[in-house]
């Protein structure tokens, strides 16, 4: 999980608002660069005082700005008191076989597009051709694991269009496009998201150690002044 700490403007000591980059590799909101250069008679980065022959350009750091969306969603997702998160956790879904009273689904099978209580679940357990049918935990949206043009299981993802697909779908409009399994994709960005948490944990000695330096010198600054 991402800290406050991780994304914080060194100069407004607060989260980036509009982050952007020096050619130096530092980050600032862009308002905070922005005043610190017109109040100075020298453009230079705040932290390691390197100079610029003239003010460059300032885009905004898209990388950071994803990483404070992350840090956003998070606190949101903290926010909800548990018995929301429990009541979203636990949905009561239908048996779609079974004539009232309903029985509570034990499994959603793709290639039926139905779910099952666990009495009407057992021929998927004992006939040969539904033991290769794919089971998935009860959800109430299951049309969105099935592929609506061929209404088969989306069991692969197109990384040139970015979305889920069928194995037919490879056959005609994902044609000749690079795809994985799903649970191949997922792998992956769980560990490209780790990777991520990783160096910026790394980063965060470095980072406050900085921070410190910066604020020592404001406070000298701000007895020269006096």
């Amino acid at each position: 999980m991402l800290s406050e700490d991780q994304i914080q403007c060194s100069i407004c000591l607060d989260v980036f608002t509009e982050p952007v980059s020096t050619p130096c590799g530092h980050n600032f909101c862009r308002a905070c660069l922005t005043t610190f250069w017109d109040s100075s008679s020298t453009c230079q980065c705040p932290l390691c005082k390197k100079e610029f022959p003239k003010r460059p350009e300032l885009c905004v750091n898209t990388f950071i700005s994803g990483l404070i969306l992350q840090f956003k969603e998070s606190l949101q997702i903290k926010s909800s008191s548990p018995s929301k998160k429990s009541t979203a956790e636990h949905v009561n879904v239908p048996c779609d076989v079974c004539i009232d009273p309903k029985k509570e689904a034990f499994k959603s099978c793709l290639d039926c597009g139905m779910s099952f209580c666990e009495a009407h679940l057992e021929p998927h357990k004992t006939a040969a051709k539904l033991k290769k049918h794919k089971l998935i935990n009860p959800v109430t949206n299951l049309d969105d694991y099935i592929c609506q043009k061929h209404e088969r299981a989306v069991e692969l993802y197109c990384r040139d269009d970015q979305t889920c697909v069928c194995l037919f779908c490879t056959e005609t409009d994902h044609k000749g496009h690079n795809t994985v399994l799903i649970e191949e994709e997922s792998r992956q960005r769980k560990a490209l998201i780790k990777e991520t948490q990783t160096r910026i944990q790394q980063m965060i000695p470095e980072r406050m150690q900085k921070i410190e330096d910066f604020k020592h010198s404001a406070d000298l600054k701000k007895v020269s002044f006096r």
